[in-house]
């Protein structure tokens, strides 16, 4: 059975949270494709404040245990571990930071955003899809492996010219 969280202990509560919904995962209690607990729900179980709901599902996000589909909510990936979805996936149900990249991959191959120009700011890739700075970072970060872009430090984020550029 399942541990309340200890305001005692060192890990913050978000992350006891996290880790009692991730032993309900492995434990095969929640499987593959389901959703998770709403923010609220993990409110009313665990008596918390909606912040920490909230920072307890984007820590099992970072842990690679689930995926958040906008207004749908949060879902178990498969097999309960680290999943690398399909490029440039534009499924609702894929990642924001995929969903993301996809989006801005699109403006790059349309030429609405040029060789060597900047592409959003942080800032504003959470103002315009409503996500948070690491899932706007994470979104940048893909682009950038996958050749796209460059980072000017303290500068910003740039489209990568032409034949920088992989597919």
């Amino acid at each position: 059975m399942d541990v309340e969280p200890d305001h005692e202990l060192v890990a913050p509560i978000y992350q006891q949270i996290g880790r009692i919904i991730r032993r309900r995962i492995l434990s095969g209690e929640l499987r593959p494709g389901q959703r998770i607990p709403s923010e609220q729900a993990l409110v009313e179980e665990f008596g918390v404040a909606r912040e920490t709901a909230r920072r307890a599902v984007a820590w099992l996000r970072d842990q690679g245990l689930v995926h958040t589909a906008p207004q749908r909510g949060s879902f178990v990936t498969t097999d309960g571990a680290a999943v690398d979805p399909p490029a440039w996936s534009t499924d609702d149900t894929a990642p924001a930071y995929l969903r993301i990249a996809s989006i801005i991959k699109k403006r790059i191959d349309a030429g609405l955003l040029k060789p060597t120009r900047p592409i959003p700011s942080e800032k504003q890739l959470c103002q315009e899809f409503g996500v948070s700075r690491v899932t706007a970072r994470r979104a940048v970060a893909y682009l950038r492996e996958q050749g796209l872009i460059y980072t000017v430090p303290q500068r910003g984020s740039y489209v990568a010219p032409p034949g920088d550029q992989s597919d």
